[in-house]
């Protein structure tokens, strides 16, 4: 009898038993066959578990600063040699001071395209990566402004769809418009 048969056997026998709340008893054949897959699974099993818990997972956070070139901001802090002409690589600054590398995703990829977004106070959701300051942006940008929390987004009003990013629509392929809404506010 194969593996995969004996295991699905092993399970109905189970589920009988412990819907029954009587004993069972059955052939040694079957608790034994029982008792070799249990004890040949449990070590890849364990260690499978192990491995996960050895693994290092994501911090989510909230933060809330400034899109700020990694380049320019390590020249002002610590005098980096930075060439005058430079391509920028983003991060994120928060207020204690604490600087983010951006990941580029398609959830973060305005604040790497559109230069409006370089003067706004922002709050951005997200993961840093164990043993890392590198920050992938999980959730819609929102922006601060007169103390006001709004959303951000882009808006075709054409075809009335909101996208995370700059560029044509999806649909009609017009250039979508930056809306900042304050939060909760029906459109």
């Amino acid at each position: 009898m194969s593996r995969k048969r004996l295991m699905f056997l092993a399970r109905i026998a189970f589920k009988r038993m412990v819907h029954d709340s009587v004993r069972w008893r059955a052939g040694g054949g079957l608790i034994a066959a029982l008792a070799v897959l249990g004890v040949a699974e449990m070590p890849q099993q364990k260690a499978q578990a192990e491995d996960f818990k050895l693994t290092p997972q994501p911090e989510t956070v909230q933060l809330q600063g400034r899109v700020v070139c990694l380049a320019e901001e390590m020249h002002k802090l610590f005098q980096a040699n930075v060439a005058a002409k430079h391509e920028h690589l983003y991060g994120f600054k928060t207020h204690d001071g604490k600087v983010y590398t951006l990941l580029r995703t398609k959830l973060s990829e305005a604040l790497f395209v559109d230069q409006r977004l370089l003067n706004k106070e922002l709050i951005v959701k997200g993961r840093v990566f164990p043993q890392t300051q590198i920050l992938e942006v999980m959730g819609n940008l929102q922006s601060i402004r007169k103390g006001v929390v709004n959303d951000l987004f882009y808006y075709c009003d054409i075809c009335a769809i909101e996208s995370v990013a700059p560029g044509p629509c999806m649909c009609c392929q017009a250039p979508v418009e930056l809306v900042e809404r304050p939060l909760g506010q029906a459109p």
